[in-house]
C-alpha cells in the first residue's frame, strides 16, 4: 500500500469526520447523494469514506432504503465519553433529585458550536412528556430558556457576533424575541435574576426554567431545565418552588464541579 502524505492523511481523516458529524437527530440517516449535497464532496469519496466506516462498525447500510445511519462504535464511544465527562456524571445526582422533587422532566445542556446540544435528560412517567431528545441541537436565540442561560453570560463581543439577522427574529411570536434589542434585554433580565423563563417562546402551552452550571472557572458550562406544560406553571407557588428546585439543582452540580460563591 502506498505512503500517503501527512497532509493527504489529515485531509482523509478531516473528511472522515465531517461525515460522520452530518447525522444529527434531525437526520439519522442519510443517502450519499444527501451527504454529498451537504459537504461538497464527490460521491465517490463519501461512498469510499461510508464503506470504510462501515467496515468498522460506525455506520451501517439499510440496503431498502439506501440510507446510512450511525452504528454501533458510534454507542460504544458515545458510552465511554459520558463516563468519564466530568459533567454527564457530576450532574447525575442532581438531575434525579430535580426530577423525583419536581416530578417533571428535567433536561442537561451545553453549548456546542454556537447551538444548544442537549446532552442529558431525566424522564418523568407522565402521560404528556415535555423534553428533547439527547443530541438535539437548537440555536440558543430562539428563546428556549437553556439557550438564554447559555449565552446571558458571555462577553458582548462574542455574543452579538452569535445573534441572527434581522429577518430571523418573530416580532409576532413575543416581545422578546423581537428583535436583538429585544433579546439583549431579556438577556439582561437573566444575569439580574440568575435564571431564566421559556414562557411559551418556544412552543404553545410550553413553559420552563433554567439555570446556570459553573466550574471552577467560574464560567458557565451548561444549563439544567425543567419544561413543563403551561397548564402546570399558572400557580405562582408552583412556579416559586420549579425555579428554586432548578436554582438548587444547579448549585449542586457547579459545586461537584469544583465552583464555589
Amino acid at each position: 500500500m502506498p505512503k500517503l502524505a501527512t497532509g493527504q492523511t489529515l485531509r482523509s481523516a478531516e473528511r472522515m469526520l465531517d461525515v460522520l458529524k452530518i447525522f444529527s437527530t434531525d437526520e439519522p440517516a442519510l443517502t450519499v447523494s444527501e451527504i454529498t449535497g451537504r459537504l461538497g464532496l464527490a460521491p465517490s469519496t463519501v461512498r469510499r469514506i461510508l464503506d470504510t466506516l462501515a467496515q468498522r462498525g460506525f455506520v451501517r447500510l439499510d440496503p431498502r432504503t439506501g440510507k446510512y445511519s450511525p452504528f454501533v462504535e458510534i454507542v460504544r464511544l458515545a458510552a465511554a465519553a459520558i463516563q468519564v465527562n466530568d459533567l454527564i456524571s457530576s450532574a447525575s445526582q442532581p438531575l434525579d433529585d430535580l426530577r423525583d422533587t419536581t416530578g417533571e422532566n428535567v433536561q442537561l445542556t451545553v453549548l456546542v458550536e454556537n447551538d444548544v446540544v442537549f446532552v442529558d435528560r431525566r424522564v418523568t412517567n407522565q402521560t404528556i412528556k415535555i423534553f428533547s431528545p439527547i443530541g438535539f441541537r437548537r440555536p440558543p436565540w430562539d428563546g428556549r430558556a437553556s439557550g438564554q442561560v447559555l449565552i446571558a453570560w458571555l462577553p458582548q463581543v462574542q455574543l452579538n457576533a452569535m445573534l441572527p439577522s434581522t429577518a430571523e427574529w418573530r416580532p409576532g411570536r413575543a416581545p422578546a424575541l423581537a428583535s436583538s434589542k429585544a433579546f439583549l434585554t431579556l438577556l439582561s433580565e437573566v444575569r439580574s435574576n440568575g435564571y431564566a423563563i421559556n414562557d411559551e417562546y418556544t412552543e404553545r402551552d410550553v413553559w420552563a426554567v433554567a439555570a446556570p452550571v459553573r466550574d471552577h472557572t467560574r464560567e458557565v458550562v451548561a444549563a439544567i431545565s425543567v419544561p413543563v406544560l403551561k397548564s402546570r406553571a399558572t400557580d405562582p407557588e408552583r412556579v416559586r418552588v420549579l425555579i428554586d428546585a432548578v436554582l438548587a439543582a444547579a448549585q449542586d452540580i457547579s459545586r461537584r464541579l469544583s465552583y464555589f460563591d
